[in-house]
C-alpha cells in the first residue's frame, strides 16, 4: 500500500503518484478492472492508497497519457485494456480500422476554410505556393472517444467540388463519413497513400484539449500524401494521435 505524510509529498511526490499509477495499471492489466469499466472515484482511490486526492488525479492523468484509461468529463476514468491499433497501408483507412476492431467510428468537422498554400503545403501537393487549397480540420473518434485530430489540405484547382462535398457533411459527429465517399462524390474513384512520415512532438493546447490528453504527454504525428490513379496528390494530411492511446502499424 502506498503511504504518504505531509513532508514526504513535496520531496517525493513524483515517486508517490507513479506508485499509485503503477498499481492501477496492474489492476487494469490483470483484469481487476475490465475494459470499459469505470474506475472508483478519486476520493475512493485516495482512501485505498492512503494518499491525497491530488496525488490520485496526477496518477490518473499519467495513465491517460499512457493509454491505460480514458477520461470522460463529468463521468470519470474508464479502463482501456488494449490500445487501438491503426493500420497505415496504402489503402487502410481509419473507419475500416475501427470497424474491424468492433468499434464505432465517427468524424466531426471542426473547421474548414480556403487558404493560400504556403511552401510547406504546396510542395507535397505539387502545386505552386499561393495556390488555393481547402483546409479542413477533423476530429476522429472511436465509440465517442477522441482518437485523432486531423489537418487536411485539398488542392482546389485539381479537385473542384470538394468544398461543397464537405459542406454536405454537416455539423456534429457523423458515423457516415469517409474520404472515399468525399472523393467519389467529386469523381475521384481511386486513391491511395503514397508517402507516410511519422514523428513525435508535444501537442498544442487545442490538440491536447480535443484529444482529452495531458499537455505534458506526446502525440504521434503522421504526415501523409494521398494520390489518385494518375499519381496526382489529392490531399496532404497531418494527423495527431495520443502516443499512449494508439499503436500505428505500417503495412509494406
Amino acid at each position: 500500500m502506498v503511504k504518504e505524510n505531509s513532508n514526504r509529498i513535496e520531496r517525493a511526490g513524483i515517486s508517490l503518484w507513479r506508485q499509485v499509477g503503477d498499481a492501477l495499471a496492474e489492476d487494469i492489466a490483470d483484469g481487476t478492472f475490465a475494459a470499459g469499466e469505470r474506475l472508483p472515484s478519486s476520493e475512493s482511490l485516495a482512501a485505498r492508497f492512503s494518499v491525497n486526492r491530488h496525488t490520485v488525479l496526477k496518477a490518473i492523468a499519467h495513465l491517460e497519457s499512457e493509454g491505460y484509461v480514458r477520461i470522460e468529463r463529468a463521468r470519470g476514468a474508464f479502463a482501456v485494456v488494449n490500445p487501438i491499433e491503426l493500420r497505415l497501408g496504402a489503402r487502410s483507412w481509419f473507419e475500416q480500422n475501427l470497424r474491424d476492431g468492433n468499434r464505432t467510428p465517427s468524424r466531426t468537422i471542426i473547421a474548414k476554410e480556403r487558404i493560400r498554400a504556403p511552401l510547406e503545403i504546396a510542395t507535397p501537393l505539387q502545386i505552386k505556393p499561393g495556390s488555393p487549397v481547402l483546409f479542413v480540420t477533423l476530429l476522429g473518434e472511436a465509440d465517442g472517444f477522441p482518437i485523432n485530430y486531423n489537418y487536411n489540405y485539398f488542392p482546389l484547382q485539381r479537385m473542384p467540388g470538394v468544398e461543397e462535398a464537405f459542406q454536405a457533411v454537416g455539423k456534429g459527429p457523423t458515423e457516415d463519413f469517409s474520404f472515399g465517399k468525399i472523393f467519389k462524390s467529386i469523381g475521384v474513384k481511386d486513391f491511395r497513400r503514397k508517402t507516410v512520415r511519422i514523428r513525435a512532438r508535444p501537442p498544442s493546447r487545442e490538440e491536447a484539449t480535443k484529444l482529452k490528453m495531458p499537455a505534458s504527454a506526446y502525440v504521434l504525428v503522421t504526415e501523409v500524401v494521398q494520390v489518385d490513379s494518375k499519381d496526382s496528390p489529392v490531399v496532404y494530411a497531418e494527423t495527431c494521435y495520443s502516443a499512449g492511446r494508439v499503436s500505428l502499424l505500417v503495412d509494406i
